[in-house]
């Protein structure tokens, strides 16, 4: 893990150049380029407001820390999506980039973390936007800062499995359909549309083997300002989080050398 850690720093500048380069291609050819990434979390933000305040009529209770279900569910999908969407396109990022493998001495392990990095700018983008509707329409409270408690936790945990499945997605192409189908699942055993609350005492033990349900679960209430999860619960899932950091660094650094061969 130290040594991929020595080349992320030693090649920070070509990081940064991958970053930007994915940014950009996110937009190439359209004309509003990066407004879409602020006009797109505003239109689901009112799109979600309308359909289950307006037509639906949907309120929630006060111990949920807030009557709008869509702030609550933002709240929780917008850690969601960073997580999913970090460790499914890290799941290509090899594959996609195969020349610059085969044919340049680039350090593959640069090629996933420029992605996590570049859809961590796009998740500011959206916290800032939900926090500025939460700011107009109700309330922000210290307690938000919570959030990078959390942050840093997802992102080891989304970046060791994003190595892990970028390195088996060399070798076994149907990854990446085999993901899409498990993150699918994963989203329902995790508390994005739904309070932690409401787990059945029967089903807990599932809910706290999964790091993202107690992440989600850390990140909403802290927005909503909402007792935060326990410190064990916090400690595991931080263990969990670095474990599985370490881990993908591993494998990733292990598999490497037969990149070229199979690409």
């Amino acid at each position: 893990m130290t040594s991929i850690l020595r080349k992320l720093v030693a090649n920070r500048s070509l990081l940064k150049n991958l970053v930007v380069r994915d940014l950009k291609q996110r937009y190439v050819g359209s004309i509003g380029g990066w407004l879409w990434s602020v006009i797109r979390p505003i239109v689901l933000l009112i799109s979600y407001t309308f359909l289950f305040t307006v037509i639906m009529g949907q309120r929630l209770g006060p111990q949920f820390g807030t009557d709008s279900f869509p702030i609550f569910f933002f709240c929780g999908f917008l850690p969601w999506l960073l997580f999913s969407d970090t460790v499914m396109r890290n799941c290509s990022a090899i594959t996609d980039n195969a020349p610059l493998i085969t044919k340049t001495v680039i350090p593959a392990e640069i090629l996933p973390v420029s992605i996590t990095i570049s859809n961590l700018v796009h998740h500011m983008i959206g916290l800032t936007i939900l926090i500025a509707a939460m700011g107009i329409f109700y309330d922000v409270h210290l307690s938000a800062l919570w959030i990078f408690l959390y942050m840093p936790m997802l992102l080891m945990f989304a970046q060791g499995l994003g190595w892990i499945v970028a390195g088996l997605h060399v070798f076994v192409r149907d990854t990446i359909q085999g993901l899409d189908i498990l993150l699918f699942l994963w989203l329902w055993f995790t508390p994005v549309f739904y309070s932690a609350d409401l787990v059945p005492a029967r089903l807990r033990y599932v809910f706290n083997l999964n790091p993202m349900a107690i992440i989600v679960t850390g990140y909403r209430n802290s927005l909503l300002h909402l007792p935060q999860p326990g410190p064990v619960q916090i400690a595991v899932v931080l263990a969990a989080s670095f474990g599985i950091f370490a881990l993908g660094a591993l494998l990733f650094r292990q598999a490497k050398p037969a990149f070229p061969d199979v690409l």
